[in-house]
């Protein structure tokens, strides 16, 4: 009697089912006799449910299993050598309306509709627990843009390699630059509304082509990226093409590389989460000094001759402080273009940015930014250039951000540019009073919904 139970116990806990209803069954230790109730010389053996109830449940699971089966036939099989795939995604999508200065005898020019900002499309296949190799897709259709149509570029495609060196992983391919991923994840959060200075176009006006700009360097190029992280320190330093991962031109007839860096100091001693605080928990002070030295670059288009090939130089500063209520952060930047042979452009870019944000209320934010570009062109024509305050000007940002969920805000901004340069557009307008810096202007009103997954 005591094996059958048993048996029927071992069935039971094999079926994973739990029962309301059980026996409680007592043994005489020293007859071995089995009973069901309580009693002196009896030693309890447990609860124990009978036969029937088992097969009941051995029943249950089978049909659960075959219902399982059949809900998995919904689904397509995944093949990978990698260990793991992680998919996400990153969108910005908004209105937009802009108002330009005047270029012409009908007056103000005006563009207004909606803008894929950014599309990302990302996927990593990781090899080991921090060992990858990621693919990200962007594709962008702006105002702006100067194709009129969404681009679809590889924006990065690089092996992440954990700890080669002490503290230090190290990206291989289209891989990050070393600043502009670090401060649009430690100081302007707000790529969705507006690129930071120094990717920046403060205005292009889509009917002249007339332009504002700092465009110093964008996120992502050919090359090698080596980062650390320690508590109180952390760096990036990388060697690359020096075009970016989207220009016109290529390093078929090059042989200039551009060396880039970013060393920052963490005085809070949380280094190691860079790029990954929680802006409602964390209290965070970084200091850093970047750079780059870019030999033999070209214009986007542009043959591989003397007079359109330049070194670039650049160096800039950058401190910012959040907590909770409040984030300010500052930069100054100098970069300066020399071209191999005389050329018009040669030319020195001071600017300077401050942007801070304001959290009233959970889930709500107040932001503004100030941007200033100083451009003093050196070459034989400088002087009168300078006279005009050529690629001079300021830009205003100032907003309200909604996080709808962890998933998704909802940001409604406004930004103002004022270009400073004075000389006469002839050429570009039918109005004589018209010049560059008033084609340049721009007032802008947007609605957007950023997305992340």
């Amino acid at each position: 009697m005591k094996k059958v139970a048993l048996s029927a116990l071992a069935a039971a806990m094999m079926s994973g089912a739990v029962y309301a209803e059980t026996l409680t069954l007592y043994t005489d230790a020293k007859t071995g006799q089995v009973f069901t109730t309580a009693g002196e010389g009896r030693v309890e053996m447990g609860d124990f449910v009978d036969a029937k109830s088992v097969d009941m449940s051995q029943r249950e699971s089978e049909s659960s299993f075959s219902e399982y089966k059949d809900a998995m036939k919904k689904y397509v099989n995944v093949k990978s050598h990698a260990k793991t795939l992680d998919f996400s995604g990153t969108h910005y999508f908004g209105l937009s309306s802009n108002t330009y200065g005047a270029n012409n005898a009908k007056g103000n020019d005006t563009s207004r509709g909606f803008e894929f900002r950014r599309n990302y499309l990302q996927a990593k296949a990781f090899f080991t627990d921090k060992d990858y190799f990621r693919v990200t897709m962007d594709t962008t259709d702006e105002l702006e843009s100067s194709t009129g149509n969404a681009n679809m570029y590889v924006k990065y495609a690089y092996l992440y390699l954990d700890k080669v060196l002490p503290y230090t992983g190290v990206e291989i391919g289209v891989a990050h630059r070393p600043w502009i991923d670090y401060e649009e994840h430690n100081s302007w959060y707000y790529r969705s509304i507006n690129k930071v200075i120094m990717e920046d176009k403060f205005s292009v006006n889509p009917t002249t082509g007339a332009s504002l700009a700092v465009d110093t360097m964008n996120s992502a190029d050919m090359g090698v990226n080596f980062q650390t992280k320690t508590p109180y320190f952390s760096s990036e330093l990388g060697i690359f093409d020096g075009e970016g991962y989207h220009p016109a031109t290529n390093q078929k007839l090059s042989t200039g590389l551009s060396e880039e860096w970013r060393l920052t100091a963490h005085l809070m001693g949380n280094g190691e989460k860079v790029g990954k605080y929680k802006l409602d928990k964390d209290t965070y002070a970084n200091i850093s000094f970047a750079g780059i030295m870019s030999q033999d670059e070209k214009y986007d288009g542009s043959t591989q001759t003397d007079s359109q090939t330049y070194d670039k130089n650049a160096y800039w500063f950058h401190a910012v402080y959040s907590q909770p209520e409040f984030l300010i952060a500052a930069q100054y930047d100098v970069t300066k273009y020399e071209y191999a042979t005389a050329n018009a452009n040669d030319r020195k870019l001071k600017t300077w940015s401050v942007n801070g944000e304001i959290r009233p209320a959970q889930d709500w934010t107040v932001l503004a930014r100030y941007d200033s570009v100083k451009t003093e062109y050196t070459n034989s024509l400088g002087a009168a250039t300078n006279a005009n305050n050529t690629n001079d000007g300021t830009q205003i940002i100032y907003g309200v951000a909604y996080d709808y969920n962890k998933n998704v805000k909802f940001i409604a901004s406004g930004k103002t540019v004022n270009a400073k340069q004075s000389t006469a557009a002839l050429a570009l307008s039918t109005d004589t009073g018209a010049t560059v810096g008033d084609m340049i202007d721009k007032q802008s009103w947007m609605l957007t919904t950023e997305v992340n997954w």
